[in-house]
């Protein structure tokens, strides 16, 4: 039997809970995440399904919320992602090309997940969400460039 499908659908609580480990999201208040979370789409996989596909662009961003991913190149497993972790967080800001890493569920796998439309959305009407994350972004390239 498939006890995922006896989880009840994820509250706005859980979602916001969710979204604050993702680093992108940081420095988002709670109110803020909350915003996000309305837009965030609870979606389900069994053992074996792909998440995303190597051969084309992801369209958003994926937050494991209880769970299992396999992430593999080639067929040689990179890593396994689990609960809190994050996959595909530069999907919401390039959409040019695939990301070379397969990605599927090992088990009963439990995500939300934010389409970069809905986020673009979401960020024309939200301006100091949009200020928040930029600030993280450049934080996060100068300490490359520093580097």
């Amino acid at each position: 039997m498939n006890t995922e499908e006896h989880l009840p659908e994820l509250n706005i609580v859980e979602k916001v809970i969710a979204l604050e480990g993702v680093d992108l999201l940081s420095t988002l208040t709670p109110e803020q995440l909350a915003r996000i979370g309305t837009i965030a789409q609870e979606v389900k996989y069994p053992p074996n399904r792909q998440v995303f596909d190597p051969s084309q662009p992801p369209d958003g961003l994926y937050v494991i919320v209880d769970g299992a991913v396999e992430l593999s190149r080639g067929g040689e497993v990179l890593t396994t992602a689990r609960q809190n972790d994050v996959l595909g967080a530069w999907a919401l800001f390039d959409e040019s090309d695939p990301i070379p890493v397969a990605a599927r569920a090992i088990e009963d796998t439990r995500l939300l997940r934010i389409a970069r439309d809905d986020f673009y959305d979401l960020l024309s009407d939200n301006s100091e969400i949009t200020s928040a994350i930029f600030a993280t972004l450049v934080k996060r390239f100068r300490k490359l460039v520093e580097q």
